[in-house]
């Protein structure tokens, strides 16, 4: 039971005690009827306890989080205060218990004590509801607005590269809430996987509330350019995720960079808790950079991945697109359109041979890698 689905459950229960309280008035003036109904609240109470009991030790790590804390603050100090009213109602009932004259002399005296609590343990119950309402009310409005607004961390698109049908389709997936947290772009070198997703990521699909940011790997970040060692190929990884938390603003420029990977993927947890934010990840040779990003939790990130090698091709939890002859030929149309001012008439026709072809190098082939 995750921490949603416990306010959710909580929320139930106490619904359900405001319908007990109902039945409690009605038995009100029943003095056989009315402690029956009491325990019955007071059970309710109990149940509410160890619901709230159970859902901290399973989220005990996540306590150190101020709104989760405060929600279990308000369910402490509903509990507490439905407790102290059941016992006054208890008592309350107790000294009304007189017959005939003695019990209508009690009540013209003091009034009915026990339907005061009882109304006290509806506004406590009905008040509480009404702050989860409130709650959730706001949290959908600051969301709604956060999500129509641009964000200011941003991926720099390539110059002269189309808005093509592949970038639309790539979108699509990245909106879809039941998609792969990772979605790669897989295709040969200079095809033009880093640029698809930098049109992309330049214009963020509008769920990634928090924007978009570019990581760039290539093969410098590769045990193979480390001749297979460990300890080098941690500390090249060490400073690629350092440079991360840099545009972040989790660490700055000339902090300390002797961190081991360990600590430096655990500021990377706790700086992307809570965030909603595409990650491109470009250029990857090594599959478990990728299971790094994924294993990170409390997020609401995804993660854009380049990459040429067959190994992380395989990863399994993963969208894969792949970069065809199709998408090349138009591509290279609109990179020629753009860069030759003309519309698609006015093309020569080498220039049209040229864009039914796979592409070569060219003196627009910069603008493929």
């Amino acid at each position: 039971m995750d921490v949603v689905q416990t306010i959710a459950s909580a929320a139930q229960l106490v619904s359900a005690m405001v319908s007990a309280v109902g039945a409690l008035e009605q038995a009100a003036a029943d003095a056989a009827e009315a402690p029956r109904r009491l325990q019955v609240l007071e059970d309710f109470v109990s149940d509410l306890e160890v619901l709230v009991q159970q859902a901290k030790q399973k989220h005990a790590h996540k306590m150190h989080g101020p709104q989760l804390e405060r929600q279990f603050q308000s369910l402490s100090r509903l509990m507490d205060q439905l407790r102290a009213n059941i016992i006054k109602a208890r008592r309350a009932l107790k000294k009304g218990k007189g017959k005939g004259l003695a019990r209508v002399v009690w009540s013209s005296v003091v009034g009915d004590p026990l339907m005061k609590y009882i109304q006290l343990i509806r506004d406590d119950l009905n008040w509480w509801l009404e702050l989860q309402k409130l709650t959730e009310n706001v949290g959908k409005a600051i969301a709604s607005t956060a999500k129509a607004t641009p964000s200011l961390v941003r991926v720099k698109s390539e110059q002269g590269y189309p808005v093509s049908e592949k970038c639309g389709y790539v979108r699509d997936i990245l909106e879809r809430d039941d998609g792969h947290r990772v979605v790669l772009i897989v295709g040969l070198s200079g095809i033009g996987k880093s640029c698809l997703a930098r049109q992309i990521a330049s214009q963020p699909p509008g769920n990634f509330v928090d924007g978009a940011i570019e990581l760039s790997f290539g093969r410098w970040c590769s045990r193979a350019a480390c001749n297979g060692s460990r300890s080098e190929y941690h500390k090249r990884l060490v400073r690629k995720i350092s440079k991360l938390l840099v545009q972040i603003g989790s660490m700055t420029v000339n902090e300390d960079t002797s961190k081991d990977l360990e600590d430096v993927c655990c500021l990377l947890q706790n700086a992307l808790v809570g965030k909603s934010m595409l990650i491109l990840l470009d250029d990857v040779w090594e599959q478990d950079i990728v299971d790094r990003f994924t294993k990170l939790y409390g997020n609401g990130c995804r993660y854009l991945v380049t990459t040429r090698d067959e190994a992380v091709y395989e990863i399994a939890e993963a969208e894969k697109v792949e970069i065809s002859k199709d998408d090349i030929k138009k591509i290279s149309k609109g990179i020629l359109l753009y860069h030759s001012l003309l519309s698609a008439e006015e093309l020569p026709a080498c220039c049209r041979r040229l864009a039914g072809q796979l592409w070569a190098p060219s003196p627009y082939s910069c603008c493929l890698r």
